[in-house]
Parts: structure tokens; sequence; C-alpha cells
């Protein structure tokens, strides 16, 4: 494991020196690089898509927040273990002092007024031999790794994110293009109508219904660029950029990208059982575990010892003699005896809560093997579905060249050819969504996997 870590962590410092990302190396960002499995992303062709990923691991403002609350915890984990140990105070005093004037029987007592020095160290200590204090420290290292486990997942989950949005910008670039040339072909089929119907050889219906769907492909490219422009602009926010600079961000070729890597048949168990939330959600039990034993233990007597040394005089300038030093050691013992039934409630709320996530623990396993499945159900599905669109796009392919011979020998009109075209380009687009849709089932793979493909 170890080694696989250092392997891993040689690999992406290579990789951040390349001239893509010749950037400050962070060790955090280096840790969610990790969390994310950064190397898995080199199988899609595309020079991108990994850049784009890293800097959201760099430097999205969601996961610099899961961080510092992470952080947070970890110095929850130090506040609780301090109390395992004894505390030192220094408390320097000044007192002056007065007593007021008494008659013992017939004799007045002279009122008295002095000053108390004093310079001691005081020490305290809850001896802690039923480990209660100890079993708190482990209880929030549990919950120090449960928001670890927390954190991965987010990582994993953003990365999937920003890819999913750049295969979809990819996609609408290539299906703008195409509807682009839908739209000029409509355009020339309007023409062609108008041009027929000065000459009665088409109806005014003709004539209105082409121009509807040339108004109609308008209509579809004004929403392909807003729905690009959307993608966009989420995807300058996730790597911290401005989203009025998003159409100038650096995308590779929807034609080029594809994926390279082997996908499995099947998935083992132990793949599900390293996924973060149920790494988390195990955390989670194990805390509730030590939480009971904790609540048991509050039943138990509590031991304080409270230790005082230091120096007291009446005068400044004995302070610091040898005689004037005093000391005192205590050590008692406190059970509670009464406290309205708080410390049986207390243990059975903590019962309940182990229940609770326990059965959150056994829906998370279940929903963790429904989403591979899922997924790989997806990939096989959604590839067979590519690969018929991809046989229907070369069949409508060679009759379209045939359709050109035809008009080039005088067969077919002009009208003819171009209205074939436009429903080669309709073929295209579909398969250009369904190579979309199998990318990103890949991602959905991944992300059900916990980064672990």
């Amino acid at each position: 494991m170890y080694a696989k870590n250092f392997i891993s962590a040689i690999f992406i410092f290579i990789f951040l020196s390349s001239p893509i990302l010749a950037q400050t190396i962070d060790s955090k960002v280096v840790y969610r690089a990790c969390n994310i499995n950064i190397e898995w992303w080199d199988n899609f062709s595309d020079p991108y898509l990994k850049k784009y990923i890293y800097l959201t691991m760099e430097k999205n403002h969601e996961l610099k927040k899961i961080s510092y609350i992470t952080e947070q915890y970890r110095q929850t984990i130090k506040t609780t273990m301090s109390k395992e140990f004894p505390s030192l105070m220094f408390a320097p005093t000044f007192a002056r002092v007065k007593t007021a004037q008494n008659q013992i029987f017939d004799i007045d007592t002279a009122t008295i007024r002095t000053n108390n020095y004093a310079l001691p160290l005081i020490a305290k200590y809850e001896a802690d031999i039923f480990l209660k204090n100890h079993d708190k420290t482990k209880s929030s290292k549990k919950e120090f790794d449960s928001y670890k486990y927390k954190e991965k997942a987010a990582d994993i989950s953003l990365a999937s994110d920003v890819a999913t949005i750049y295969i979809n910008i990819l996609k609408l670039d290539k299906v703008i293009k195409t509807q682009e040339k839908v739209n000029n072909i409509r355009e020339k089929i309007l023409e062609l109508t108008k041009e027929r119907y000065k000459e009665g050889l088409a109806s005014l219906y003709d004539v209105t219904y082409t121009d509807k769907m040339h108004t109609q492909s308008q209509i579809e490219i004004n929403d392909l660029k807003r729905q690009r422009s959307l993608l966009l602009h989420q995807l300058a926010v996730y790597i911290d950029d401005c989203p009025s600079n998003s159409e100038n961000l650096e995308r590779g070729s929807f034609e080029n990208l594809e994926f390279k890597g082997q996908i499995p048949q099947q998935i083992t168990s132990n793949i599900v059982f390293t996924r973060p939330d149920i790494m988390k959600a195990e955390s989670d039990l194990e805390k509730a575990k030590i939480d009971i034993k904790i609540a048991r233990k509050e039943f138990l007597p509590t031991i304080p010892i409270l230790g005082i040394a230091g120096y007291n005089a009446l005068l400044l300038k004995d302070l610091f003699n040898w005689e004037n030093i005093f000391g005192l050691v205590g050590v008692s013992t406190m059970q509670k005896i009464f406290t309205g039934g708080m410390l049986s409630a207390n243990l059975k709320t903590k019962k309940l809560k182990y229940q609770e996530l326990f059965e959150a623990y056994k829906q998370a396993d279940l929903t963790a093997i429904q989403e591979i499945n899922d997924a790989l159900c997806l990939i096989k599905y959604d590839s067979q579905k590519d690969r018929a669109n991809l046989k229907k796009l070369n069949l409508e392919t060679a009759n379209y060249k045939l359709i050109q011979e035809r008009y080039k020998s005088g067969i077919e009109s002009f009208l003819s050819l171009i209205q074939y075209e436009e429903n080669l380009l309709s073929i295209q687009k579909e398969k250009d969504n369904s190579k979309a849709q199998r990318l990103i089932d890949y991602i959905t793979l991944y992300k059900s996997t916990g980064a672990k493909l």
C-alpha cells in the first residue's frame, strides 16, 4: 500500500511538471490527486480534461472549505486528548486583608490590616483509571476519520462533475457545428421552395412549412449555445475562474475524445468496501460503539487530584524565603448518585444512535452495490446503442454517396440531395449524443467504485 502511494506521488509530480500544469505543488493538492486516482484520467485522449480536474482540486473553494472543516476535527482530537494529561497553572496572587474588630467576652480584638503574597503552581489531573477520557479521544479520532472520508468523497464527486461538464461542452461544440450545417441546408431549401412557388411547382403551405423548419433550426442553435454557455460558466467557477472569461477556456475536439481504458465485466466486493461513503459509515459505527462505552462509564466515579505548591508570605521581601514554601496535595472521589435520569437517558440515546447508524450503513452498502451494477448496465447498453448508431451513420453515409452519384448523373434533384444530407446530419447528432453518454457512463462507474477502477 505504501509503495503504491509512493509511486502515485512520483507519477503526480512528473505530471504536474509538464508544460500544461507548470505550477507550484501543494501537498494538499497532491493528497486530493491521490484521492481521485488522477492517473485514471489519462484514459481519456484529451489534453485538457486532466488539467481542469487538477485545477479544480487546487482552486475550488468548496473543497478548500471542506479541508478547513477536516482540520477543525483534527484539532478537536488534540483538545480531547489534552484531558488525558495533567493541567498546570501559575496563579500569582496579591490580597489585602483587613479583619473586623470583635469582642471575645470582655476583651476587644484589634483590627488587623496586612498584605498576602502568593506564587502558587496549581496542578490538576483526573485519574483516568476507567479510561473514560481515553475513549473520548478515540471517539474524536473516529469522527475525524469519518470527515476525512467525506472529504475524499467530495473530491471524487467534484472530479466527476468537472469531467461530465467538459465532455458535454465538447459534445455541444460538435452538435452546434452540425446544427449550423442543418440551418444552412434549411435556408437553401427555403430559397428553392420559394422559387418553386413562383413557378407554380410548390404551394404556399410548402413555403410556410420550410420557413417554419428554418426558424426551428435557428431556435435549436440558440438553445444549444445557451446550454454550452451555462456549462462553460460552471466549469469556470469550478476552477476558480471568472465566468465572463469562460468562452476563452481551452478545450479539445470531440472527434478526438475517446476512452482508451479497459472496463471490467465484474467488480469485486472489495471495491465496494473501499468507497468513501462506506468507509465513512463504518467510522460512524465505530464512533457510536465508543460513545456507548463512554455513556456507560459516566455511571462510574471520577477521581480528581489537585496539587498546589509555591511561595506565600505576608511581606513582599520575604516572598522567596525557603521557609515560606507551601504545598498541598488532595485526592477525592466523586460519585453521581441522583441526576434525574440523565445518565440513563444518555446511554439509551447512544444505543439508539448506534442502531440508526447501523441501518444507514446497511442501506449505504446496498446503494453502493446498486450504483455499481447500474453503471455497468449503462455502459453495456449505451455502448450497444453507440455501436448501432455508428453502423447506422456508416450506412447512411454510403447511401449519401450513392445519392451524390445519382445527382451528378442527373437522376436526383439538388433539393433531394440536400434533404438527404440533412437527414445524414441528424443521424450524426444522434451518434454524437450516444458517444457522449457512453463516455459519461465510464465516469459514472469511476464515481460508483470510489475511483478504484
